[in-house]
């Protein structure tokens, strides 16, 4: 049911940054509801909020919501300070709803803690890379789209009456783009 693939098997213990892809698949029979994500990471990984943009709570919990229409997860993992070398576990964790049965499922994936030194003879995933780079891509072309669209409110003006009315018609600098 889960598939999680790491850009880099290996990440510098130090500094280091990599990408975790989440892959599951749902079942088709049945009221699918309440779809959350949850990637347990080992002590000194970090990771930033999802790529694809999904909510999440305070506990890092990604909510899909009740059918995801992408059921592909992509998540930034790094280092900032040296966290101890050697192999690491992963625990991905999906959750959902099945008409009224709480449905887990939890997957591992190693993750190795390497000194920098060592970085030339890391394999790359090159699909977990071009799946990343397509989803930048995406999401920079709707970022783009909802650049383009803008409104215009042109400025409401009331006249004022009363104590104010003849200073305000004393004083006023009115724009030529109110009275058109």
């Amino acid at each position: 049911m889960i598939v999680a693939r790491l850009a880099k098997q290996a990440m510098e213990h130090e500094e280091g940054m990599n990408h975790l892809w989440v892959r599951f698949n749902l079942p088709q029979a049945g009221s699918i509801t309440d779809v959350r994500l949850t990637v347990d990471l080992p002590l000194g990984v970090h990771r930033s909020p999802n790529l694809n943009g999904y909510p999440e709570t305070d506990l890092c919990i990604i909510l899909l919501g009740n059918s995801p229409e992408d059921h592909d997860v992509f998540l930034e993992l790094y280092t900032e300070e040296a966290a101890a070398c050697g192999r690491a576990e992963l625990g991905i964790v999906v959750e959902y709803k099945d008409g009224e049965t709480e449905v887990r499922a939890v997957q591992g994936i190693s993750l190795e803690l390497k000194v920098e030194d060592d970085a030339e003879d890391w394999p790359v995933d090159e699909e977990v890379v071009e799946r990343v780079k397509a989803l930048q891509c995406r999401l920079q072309d709707r970022a783009a789209e909802r650049a383009r669209e803008f409104v215009i409110v042109p400025p409401i003006v009331r006249p004022r009456s009363g104590y104010f009315e003849d200073w305000e018609k004393k004083y006023r600098i009115d724009y030529s783009f109110n009275h058109r």
